[in-house]
């Protein structure tokens, strides 16, 4: 079964920029990167074009996608991006010189495909006759845990990523970058490998995404 390509709603808030940012739950940027984030952020909402699609596939399959099967009831594979625009800003601010601007817009497009992804997680979960949220697991990407990179070409052999306007080069990376291929197990009565059991249980644990709740560290003078 496979989901259409759908256009995404992402909010990307102050918050999950900052995390790209590096600044851990409760420390607060200096204020000039503070005034400038309050001048990127509308303009990066304006530039993304948040899309995504799904397939689900048999357990079965999961081997050819370079998983180790589950006893669930099924793996979705997904691709997200968060289109060409806001890159191809990105640049033309590093070719002028706009260094700071151009890393603060750079971190608010990957926060916008992290958002998308998750967006996505909710629209599979949400047709009829889906599993509950709590028996979808959480994503893995290509290239983390255990899962090797160079499952991405069996990925996007099944995902219609051209619809999506996303393509691989011959390294195995995303064009637009800012755009997130995953696998999750929907039904899972087991635990999964590190990476796809929830950040509670993940074994990742220098993870950037890991959702636990972190004190904030010291940061050199700013």
């Amino acid at each position: 079964m496979s989901g259409p390509s759908v256009d995404l709603h992402v909010a990307l808030p102050r918050t999950g920029v900052l995390c790209f940012l590096d600044y851990p739950e409760g420390h607060e940027p200096p204020e000039r990167i503070e005034l400038l984030l309050a001048e990127v952020l509308p303009e990066a909402r304006a530039l993304i074009a948040p899309r995504g699609s799904w397939v689900e596939l048999p357990v079965a399959e999961a081997a050819e996608v370079g998983l180790d099967p589950l006893d669930a009831d099924a793996l979705v594979i997904g691709l997200v991006t968060a289109g060409p625009a806001l890159e191809a800003r990105v640049q033309e601010l590093l070719d002028a010189g706009a260094m700071t601007r151009a890393l603060l817009l750079d971190a608010a497009g990957s926060a916008a495909a992290e958002e998308a992804a998750d967006r996505l997680g909710v629209h599979i979960t949400g047709g009829e006759a889906r599993p509950a949220p709590d028996k979808l697991t959480c994503r893995l990407s290509p290239g983390y845990g255990r899962w090797p990179l160079t499952s991405q070409t069996a990925l996007f052999d099944r995902l219609p990523h051209a619809d999506l306007g996303v393509t691989l080069t011959p390294s195995l990376m995303m064009v637009p970058r800012k755009s997130i291929s995953f696998a999750m197990w929907l039904g899972a009565r087991e635990r999964p490998a590190a990476g796809l059991a929830g950040c509670a249980t993940c074994t990742l644990a220098h993870c950037r995404y890991r959702h636990a709740r972190r004190q904030p560290t010291p940061r050199g003078p700013q």
